[in-house]
């Protein structure tokens, strides 16, 4: 749990893409075999109202690998579909088998948004072979809208080697769980979903879904499943709950999981709280453990929740199956999950923590968790 000398002297390290004249910001890291460290994100420059995908690698050092992007370890990619210009922002990366770099996440059009995906060679040049280019994007068009606000936040590889892509989509009030699956040419997968991509609506019975998909695990049986956000409420106050959804390798929702293939988890730790899964891993034995934040009086608290393979809470696991998480650091508390993964037998889990020095003041948390989440000895 100390920070490790042997990366970068001191444990950290800061990439910096515009030279200090605008922000970056990492959305994803991807480990490669050889020990070398993809990190995915955005770069915004000084010009207003554009951004890019921003790419580096890293060595196990953590020094920049002057083998990836012309010899400087780092490259951009640009979708510019709003007159040559726009906000091009990454979500998520992963690596295929063969160690070609895919991320993923969303271009601005002049009418709003659609999934982005880039696809680029070990050396950091855009693969050609993936759309002739090395990009696609893809909208879903919900009800034939003009304007669409697509957002890819997760990516993941199938063993077909199928690219399948998740976020949410919608228009106005409407938004929905969203997935695609392209095949390795780049172009829609026609056997997912007829055209390659699907939207799940959470409706409470108002008629109006509002729910977004914010990160997606794909389990051993090739079944796809999403975790994030869905409204419960039918009155016109939101009310925000963890929402899952488990789809068939075609893109058809799988009804043995939850009701019809979803699921919501309420923590409602204040009335009309709002709950929200960022993060998804698969246990051996198929359980989900679902990651992320729920809003109490006042403050904000880190959570996680188990799930059986059907879709159920585990009762053996924190109260009912849920737990939150509050490290007292700060006044209100705040803290959140955004992501977890297995080491060995254990869990870690990576978030944000508010501490005392300003409103805005934030630490990066890592914890590392028992499976039955009774925190580990000998990990400060």
């Amino acid at each position: 749990g100390t920070l490790d000398p042997s990366f970068s002297f001191d444990g950290e390290v800061t990439i910096d893409f515009d030279n200090g004249s605008g922000s970056d910001a990492t959305q994803g890291v991807a480990l490669q075999a050889d020990g070398k460290i993809v990190v995915a994100g955005t770069t915004t420059g000084s010009v207003s109202g554009s951004s890019d995908f921003a790419i580096a690698r890293l060595n196990a050092d953590g020094s920049l690998d002057t083998t990836f992007g012309a010899g400087t370890g780092k490259t951009t990619v640009s979708f510019d579909l709003n007159s040559g210009t726009g906000d091009d922002d990454a979500g998520s990366v992963t690596l295929q088998a063969d160690g070609k770099i895919v991320v993923v996440g969303n271009a601005q059009t002049a009418t709003g948004h659609v999934f982005a995906v880039t696809r680029l060679l070990p050396d950091g040049t855009r693969d050609s072979a993936f759309n002739l280019n090395g990009k696609v994007t893809l909208g879903f068009g919900i009800s034939g809208a003009a304007s669409e606000f697509d957002f890819a936040t997760g990516v993941a590889i199938d063993d077909s080697a199928g690219i399948v892509v998740s976020g949410y989509a919608g228009y106005g009030n409407i938004n929905e769980f969203a997935v695609a699956r392209l095949l390795p040419n780049g172009q829609p997968d026609a056997n997912f979903h007829a055209n390659g991509r699907t939207t799940i609506a959470f409706d409470p019975g108002s008629g109006i879904s509002f729910a977004g998909a914010l990160g997606m695990a794909l389990q051993h049986d090739g079944r796809i499943v999403l975790v994030g956000y869905a409204n419960s409420a039918t009155s016109t106050t939101k009310n925000f709950d963890i929402a899952l959804a488990r789809l068939q390798s075609d893109g058809s929702l799988d009804a043995g999981f939850g009701f019809g293939g979803k699921t919501q988890i309420a923590f409602d730790l204040q009335a009309n709280g709002g709950d929200s899964g960022v993060g998804v891993i698969e246990q051996s034995n198929g359980r989900l453990l679902v990651v992320g934040a729920s809003s109490g009086a006042s403050a904000e608290y880190a959570t996680a929740v188990r799930l059986t393979g059907d879709g159920a809470l585990d009762n053996g696991f924190g109260a009912f199956g849920k737990r939150t998480y509050d490290f007292s650091t700060g006044s209100p508390h705040q803290q959140a999950f955004l992501g977890a993964a297995f080491q060995g037998t254990k869990i870690i889990v990576a978030g944000l923590v508010l501490v005392p020095g300003g409103a805005s003041t934030w630490d990066n948390v890592v914890l590392r968790l028992s499976n039955d989440l009774i925190f580990a000895d000998g990990f400060e």
